[in-house]
């Protein structure tokens, strides 16, 4: 269903939709429903002409209100298309459609027996359509305008005043039921509006939400845990660890001789760099287990449930081997290395800072050991 939605959306609804940068979707589907609501109109007009023909009775006054009534909704319609589609006044659009359709059904309701005319039941979508197209305060106001025309209209019978219905009496239940249905129908057609765009919308802020969070928890280059991401881990990692009396490690690596690869060859050598070196330290590493850049070109992995040290060593074999390969880019290669250091809950620390700390230190004393790595 949503998917038909979409296609009727994209072929019908947008085509007559105004062109307005900076749109936001709330805005957006408000719009629709009112292109919506007035293609619909369309329809009824369309459909009320062929029930008349097929089942009422064929008398010359029946089909005048139906071509009168007809002919206002039309132009009604017409106007506020334009009106939305040239101008984007919504508001404007709606109230002048709706004015057109309250003029049409008093018209009718006047040749069809006043307060007792089986019209009176579609007014309802009067103030239902100002209130979902424009505003709650817009539908106060043609509520009350409503109640005005309705008071008259009692006013009058009390007075004796009483408006002659055109309408067999044959065919008075057939024009009742026509007026209950067509309110009904209205008020089905707006839940399944409002169920299919809810979903859409739903799906759009889910997306967006979605997005956010990433964009808020990794690194904007590399696609890997951020900083902030990547220290709310390592708490979660020792709130967990304590319940369980367990241990955990973190991993901290620094790139050798960086600095002087981006200041020689640019910033988009060095980000090119540092996407593929995050993306070698992604490929060695448990599903469990998070990979963040800290900034700059300094990194880290937190490797869960590893405290032996002689494994903590081999894994950093590991990720030191997969640098081996060389970096192509614009017919130079680079060779990368790094420096690394570790540090393991909770021997060298209770909290992510004395963490980091630590395997930031014994990074540098790497790092004062090994002093070429990126080299061209």
């Amino acid at each position: 269903m949503t998917r038909k939605w979409t296609l009727l959306n994209h072929t019908l609804i947008s085509p007559l939709l105004p062109r307005r940068p900076g749109v936001s979707d709330l805005q957006k589907s408000r719009d629709q429903f009112v292109i919506c609501i007035l293609l619909s109109a369309y329809l009824y007009i369309l459909f009320i002409n062929l029930f008349s023909r097929f089942a009422l009775s064929p008398i010359e006054p029946i089909h005048t209100i139906i071509s009168v009534f007809s002919l206002i909704v039309l132009i009604g319609a017409t106007v506020s298309v334009a009106i939305l589609k040239f101008t984007g006044q919504r508001a404007v659009a709606l109230n002048t459609f709706i004015a057109a359709l309250s003029a049409a059904f008093t018209w009718a309701a006047l040749q069809t027996g006043g307060l007792f005319s089986p019209i009176n039941p579609c007014v309802i979508i009067l103030p239902i359509l100002a209130i979902m197209g424009i505003s709650v305060r817009a539908g106060i106001a043609w509520s009350i305008a409503l109640f005005l025309a309705a008071y008259t209209l009692f006013s009058a019978d009390q007075q004796g005043i009483h408006f002659h219905s055109v309408i067999p009496e044959k065919d008075l239940s057939i024009a009742v039921f026509a007026g209950l249905s067509t309110a009904t129908s209205f008020i089905i057609f707006i839940t399944i509006y409002y169920d299919l765009t809810s979903r859409t919308l739903h799906k759009q802020f889910e997306d967006e939400h979605n997005k956010y969070i990433h964009l808020a928890h990794h690194d904007s280059l590399t696609g890997i845990a951020n900083r902030r991401h990547f220290i709310n881990e390592i708490e979660s990692a020792i709130y967990n660890a304590k319940l369980v009396n367990t241990s955990f490690s973190v991993l901290f690596f620094d790139l050798n001789q960086f600095k002087e690869i981006n200041d020689t060859g640019g910033h988009h050598i060095g980000d090119t760099i540092l996407v593929e070196f995050a993306k070698r330290l992604r490929s060695h590493t448990r599903a469990t287990d998070v990979v963040a850049r800290l900034g700059g070109d300094e990194f880290s992995i937190l490797l869960l449930g590893l405290c032996d040290k002689n494994i903590i060593k081999q894994k950093i074999s590991t990720y030191l081997l997969s640098l081996d390969e060389p970096i192509h880019i614009e017919n130079i290669t680079y060779l990368i290395s790094a420096s690394v250091g570790y540090a393991i809950y909770p021997d060298n620390g209770h909290d992510y800072e004395s963490l980091l700390r630590a395997a930031d230190q014994n990074m540098y004393k790497v790092k004062n050991t090994h002093k070429n790595a990126i080299t061209k």
